[in-house]
Parts: C-alpha cells; sequence; structure tokens
C-alpha cells in the first residue's frame, strides 16, 4: 500500500495555545508546508548477515505506523523554532533551503519540543538539565542532561532506530534502498554524496579527488519507495536510541527503542555529504556523543500515527 501524504497543518495552531512567552514567532506557512507521510504498520528484516558487525544478526521487527517527515529540518525551520542559526559560517552550507546541522542530540531533542509548543502540542520530551543521567556513562559528555519521554504525549520527536532503518528500506530488502549499486551515478539519483557535493581536481585527465564538500537543498534528489527524500546522505540524521555495538539479538521484536543500559553515544543513521554512497547500507549505524555538534549531522522529526 502507498503511503499517505499529509501535511503539518494550520488547524494545529487552532488547539490550546501551550506557547510561552520566551519563544519565537513561527511563521504559519512554514508549520504547514512540513509534510509528514504515514508509514504504515508492517515487518520488516533489520540489520545484516554480516558477523561481527553493529548491525548483525538480522532480527525480525514489527512496526506500528508512525508519521515521517519528507525531508530533513530546514535551516529555516530551526531558526524560526529556535531563534538560532547553527550553520551560520559554516564552510558545509547557509541557506533557508538546505538541512539544519551542526546541532547535537540535546539540541535536536530541544528542538522537538519547542516545535510541538509552536504547533499546539504537548511535548514528547521531558528534559531535566539539572539531573545528570546516571545512565550517561561518558566522559566527555559535559552535559548528560537526563531526557525521559511523555508516552501520552503527541508531539514530535527524533525516530527510533528501528523506525528510521524501517522508513528507510522502504519495504526493500537490497543493502540500499533503490538497489544493490554503489555506483556513483546510480547512487546520486537519489542521494548526495561526496564524489557528487564538491569540488573535483583531476589529474592527467583522471579524477584524483574532490574536496569543499556543502549540503545541498533538501528534495532535489529522488525519494524512496516511502515517498522520503535524502534518507541516504547529504546530512546524517540523529536517532533517538542509546548506541550499543551488540544491542541486536535474533528474536522477534516489536517497536524496539534502545533506551536501557549505560551508554556513552547515541545513534546516527543516513550517512552525509562527506560519505561515499558504499556506506549508505540501510542497516549502517554510526555512534555520535549527544553533546557533539558534527558539522554534518541533522535531524528528521517523527508523529505518532
Amino acid at each position: 500500500m502507498k503511503p499517505i501524504i499529509t501535511a503539518v497543518s494550520l488547524c494545529l495552531l487552532l488547539l490550546t495555545p501551550l506557547l510561552v512567552d520566551t519563544e519565537p514567532a513561527v511563521s504559519k506557512k512554514i508549520i504547514a508546508d512540513l509534510e509528514m507521510i504515514t508509514i504504515e504498520a508492517g515487518r520488516f528484516t533489520m540489520g545484516s548477515t554480516q558477523s561481527g558487525a553493529d548491525y548483525s544478526p538480522e532480527h525480525t521487527v514489527n512496526i506500528s505506523a508512525f508519521r515521517m517527515s519528507k525531508h530533513e529540518v530546514s535551516q529555516k525551520l530551526y531558526a524560526e523554532i529556535t531563534g538560532e542559526r547553527p550553520c551560520a559560517g559554516s564552510k558545509y552550507g547557509a541557506g533557508d533551503q538546505l538541512p539544519v546541522y551542526n546541532v547535537s542530540w540535546y539540541d535536536a531533542v530541544g528542538f522537538c519540543n519547542r516545535l510541538s509548543l509552536a504547533c499546539g502540542l504537548e511535548p514528547y520530551y521531558i528534559i531535566t538539565k539539572n539531573d545528570i543521567d546516571p545512565a550517561n556513562v561518558s566522559a566527555y559528555d559535559p552535559l548528560r542532561w537526563e531526557v525521559r519521554v511523555n508516552a501520552k504525549a503527541g508531539g514530535f520527536r527524533l525516530p527510533t532506530e528501528a523506525q528510521w532503518e524501517y522508513a528507510c528500506r522502504a519495504g526493500t530488502s537490497t543493502r540500499f534502498h533503490w538497489g544493490k549499486s554503489a555506483s556513483w551515478d546510480v547512487s546520486g539519483r537519489y542521494s548526495w554524496h561526496m564524489f557528487n557535493t564538491g569540488v573535483k581536481r583531476n589529474r592527467d585527465n583522471q579524477l584524483w579527488w574532490v574536496k569543499y564538500h556543502k549540503v545541498q537543498k533538501t528534495g532535489t534528489r529522488r525519494a524512496n519507495a516511502f515517498g522520503l527524500h535524502d534518507m541516504c546522505g547529504n546530512v546524517s540524521e540523529w536517532c533517538f536510541d542509546r548506541y550499543d555495538s551488540s544491542s541486536y539479538t535474533g528474536s522477534e521484536k516489536s517497536d524496539p527503542v534502545g533506551w536501557r543500559g549505560n551508554y556513552s553515544h547515541r545513534v546516527v543513521r543516513g550517512g552525509s555529504v562527506l560519505d561515499s554512497p558504499a556506506d549508505f547500507s540501510s542497516y549502517r549505524r554510526w555512534a555520535l556523543g549527544a553533546f557533539e555538534k558534527q558539522h554534518t549531522t541533522g535531524i528528521r522529526l517523527v508523529l505518532p500515527e
């Protein structure tokens, strides 16, 4: 069944106002234009068969329906909601229609809550900045905020790792959501990667290396079968889950969320303009400290169905 495209409409703003005085002015047009795609419930095989990797073993996962943003969060929307422009002056590109990046996991969950308030939705995250998360054992994280969830809230949130992979695969079982090929040409139809976003340098009439990579306008490459753009490449995307290299098991799971146990990193998915197309496997995982503001890591949004 084909996914259903909806929008976060202006009617959300007619709900009981939850805005506080410190929130910046919100452009109603931007809120209305934030397209969310309904991802229907289903079952898929998560991970890969490659032994020893952090994405093995393969295991069956059941996913409930949810909604995911068609595009990565833009720099314009991020600025409208937070009043901040974290990409300003960056060599990777600044512009309203480019995806936001240089945001930490803490920034991402905070943005979700502020966007929820702007839309009249109850925030999903309960963020306590003055309490240290005892499960966060990172020796480098200066924040270590305690972040819990309100399961009854209907606000915006980051995708779980399982939701992200299910949405990226979009019904496929191949290495990439577009098929098996990691060639620059084929992958470039669907993604922005290190070989099509920089300045080519040639030596003896042959491609030598590429540099000066920049992020690209969202939605300018083909979507996957669910209608989602830039699931691979452009900017990588924060997931909610705590990173655990051995979290996968062979047992069947339903709506798994990596939130138990000690951790020092959060999960990042999708790859960016600094990665090779070979790194865009639907099952590929990255680990990044929640406090880190990587130059090419951004945000994709989820809402409950």
